[in-house]
């Protein structure tokens, strides 16, 4: 009995040692000068940047998902071999520029983290990723608005003196032509050194951008928004040509088409995010707002009058409205969708 315990003991005594042996060797640092970066003046990185595919740009979150496959090539005579053929290691395991992408939000890589050595020692990494990247609108002119959208390349922990990335003349960066966009056009792209500077007082790191410009298709909110306004608008105008006496059947009319307004104004803010501005079509919506409210304050007037036994003056002032109403909307119309 007492054997067995023995025997027991022993065991857990030299799988506990083992088990600390291991961790001990799994945390061991490896050394720097096993992937030091290269000697020799500033290391060029040529980067090629492919956007193979958009699926959507969200105005209301200011982000925009991307499909993106990217090359990274350059020269470390360190890793140079005899071989003829081109060697593959993982990538933590040479030296690399440890890029990121600086606006992320949400990214997912879909190839092995390695990269390619050829005989002379020049390294390409290449990966394809996809997610979210965060992009500030200006939506002033919304719906009728430009945007340019960017996807930042940046070296963590790397100086400008060190490292400097390049477009890689040798492989071309470009955008699908066929995107997965159904609500924007894309007009021109460039893809450019651009080193990232997070604050105005920290130093700039090496870094690399794409960036492309795109316009909104504005035919969604001419059909299904800004028509719908403009005969809701016009709708209100019946009670110009109603019996001012009927001041029932004019103030239900306008308080419909306030309502109505309203309901509109809450459907457009949840494409949206919540600006301090207000946006072109803002302008055109409040602007017809106010236009509805005094149609309203018309129906009060003119029914006044019509009890006051001054049912003449009541009917001249909604002559003179049916003029001056739709000439002010189309001055309001004109000047916030057109100019």
């Amino acid at each position: 009995m007492k054997y067995s315990h023995m025997k027991l003991f022993f065991h857990f005594f030299v799988s506990a040692c083992l088990s600390l042996l291991l961790v001990a060797f799994m945390a061991a640092p490896v050394k720097s000068a096993d992937i030091r970066q290269p000697d020799g003046e500033t290391l060029k990185v040529h980067v090629l940047m492919f956007v193979v595919d958009i699926d959507e740009i969200k105005s209301a979150s200011q982000s925009f998902d991307a499909n993106v496959y990217i090359q990274l090539r350059w020269k470390d005579p360190q890793l140079a071999h005899k071989g003829s053929k081109p060697v593959v290691k993982a990538l933590k395991e040479v030296w690399n520029p440890g890029v990121l992408f600086v606006n992320q939000q949400k990214l997912w890589i879909t190839l092995p983290e390695i990269v390619t050595i050829a005989p002379d020692g020049e390294v390409f990494y290449r990966q394809r990723v996809w997610g979210a990247f965060s992009q500030p609108l200006k939506l002033k002119n919304f719906p009728f608005d430009r945007q340019v959208f960017s996807i930042q390349l940046a070296s963590s922990g790397i100086t400008r003196k060190k490292v400097e990335f390049l477009l890689d003349s040798n492989f071309k960066s470009g955008i699908a032509q066929e995107l997965s966009l159904s609500d924007w056009d894309v007009l021109r792209w460039t893809a450019e050194t651009r080193d990232y500077k997070p604050m105005p007082t920290v130093k700039a790191i090496p870094g690399f951008a794409f960036s492309f410009e795109a316009k909104r298709r504005t035919g969604y909110f001419i059909i299904k928004v800004i028509i719908p306004l403009i005969l809701i608008v016009t709708m209100s105008w019946i009670v110009f040509w109603m019996d001012p006496r009927e001041a029932g059947t004019q103030i239900s009319v306008s308080i419909t088409t306030m309502l109505t307004l309203i309901a509109y104004r809450f459907a457009i803010d949840a494409s949206l995010p919540k600006v301090s501005y207000l946006t072109r079509l803002d302008y055109f919506i409040l602007l017809s707002t106010i236009l509805v409210y005094a149609t309203l304050i018309d129906a009060v007037i003119t029914s006044m009058l019509a009890k006051g036994e001054k049912l003449s003056q009541a009917k001249a002032i909604d002559r003179w409205m049916r003029i001056l109403f739709p000439s002010a909307f189309v001055i309001v119309a004109v000047k916030s969708l057109i100019f």
